[in-house]
């Protein structure tokens, strides 16, 4: 979706806003669609997104010199095994985290549907790409 869809998206939720009846209550609902369109909040999502894929390819990373230190330090596989379970613990609570990202323009999790957990570049949902606020599309 480029920039002028998305002012024009703008341009006819005003143009219904407009056209309601003087005591109509809104629901909110077409000002949220309104909202997710907005390139600021696009942009904010996404990098929310990113952040949070960054912190678990920091924790997999972390893994190996964390392992090749405790077997440096203790010495054997029992020794290493509480070290282990707890990068695991963090490894399961950064997982969450990062799943749970929802996408800014669909509001679905970004990497999950249904029970699959998929860490693509895109939406899973609304394909909407991981860096498309850096290339301006969208």
């Amino acid at each position: 979706m480029d920039r002028h869809e998305v002012e024009g998206a703008a341009v006819a939720a005003e143009t219904a806003e407009a056209s309601k009846p003087a005591g109509a209550s809104s629901t909110g609902e077409g000002e949220e669609t309104v909202a997710a369109m907005d390139p600021a909040v696009i942009a904010s999502g996404l990098a929310a997104v990113r952040k949070r894929r960054w912190c678990l390819w920091i924790v997999l990373i972390v893994y190996l010199p964390t392992m090749y230190l405790t077997q440096k330090i203790t010495h054997s596989f029992s020794g290493s095994m509480p070290v282990f379970f707890a990068w695991f613990a963090v490894l399961l609570c950064v997982m969450f985290y990062s799943a749970t990202a929802r996408c800014p323009r669909c509001r679905n999790y970004y990497h999950m549907q249904g029970m699959a957990l998929l860490y693509l570049r895109r939406c899973l949902h609304c394909q909407l790409p991981l860096d498309a606020d850096k290339r301006g599309k969208l």
